[in-house]
């Protein structure tokens, strides 16, 4: 399989998450370590955002809104809502959002995705026991807590714990 064809086919299976907010792999609430069949600390459990860095943000939101039909709000973004395969809501949502990309620092990147975790504090905890460059800053808010690592290539990755009940 060629580069393009992996490309392509790892694109699709990520827009069929974005699009129906689920997947049909693990429960993460099962996995345990392979050795000691301990249970393990679920990591990631689904993505929370995608942000975009534009030269011109208010001319790029402005062209997937006229052209794709994106219901870019005043903050600069919108929120897809999930829906099942059936097309029925199902609870949850996934921010995507153009800006000025300030709050990727200090990756020059032109993107930072956002993944939802269940429990920030232990998995900040233990990509700093791994070795991992995580930054110190973090941020609670009505919206949730935030943290955040950089990976091996120097990428921003923001980690999302979401209030109690979402």
């Amino acid at each position: 399989m060629g580069y393009k064809s992996i490309t392509s086919a790892i694109a699709l299976y990520i827009i069929s998450i974005l699009a129906f907010g689920q997947t049909d792999t693990i429960n993460l609430n099962d996995l345990q370590d392979i050795n000691t069949k301990e249970k393990l600390m679920s990591r990631v459990t689904g993505i929370g955002g995608i942000f975009i860095k534009a030269k011109e943000p208010a001319k790029l939101q402005s062209w997937y809104k006229q052209h794709l039909g994106i219901d870019v709000q005043a903050w600069g973004g919108t929120s897809f809502r999930w829906v099942d395969s059936s097309g029925d809501p199902t609870p949850g949502t996934t921010a995507w959002m153009i800006g000025d990309g300030s709050n990727f620092a200090p990756s020059d990147s032109p993107f930072m995705v956002n993944y939802r975790v269940s429990d920030l504090s232990a998995l900040m905890a233990a990509l700093r026991a791994e070795g991992c460059d995580v930054l110190e800053k973090t941020e609670e808010s009505e919206y949730g807590k935030f943290g955040w690592v950089m990976d091996p290539e120097g990428n921003k990755i923001e980690l999302w714990e979401p209030p109690a009940g979402e």
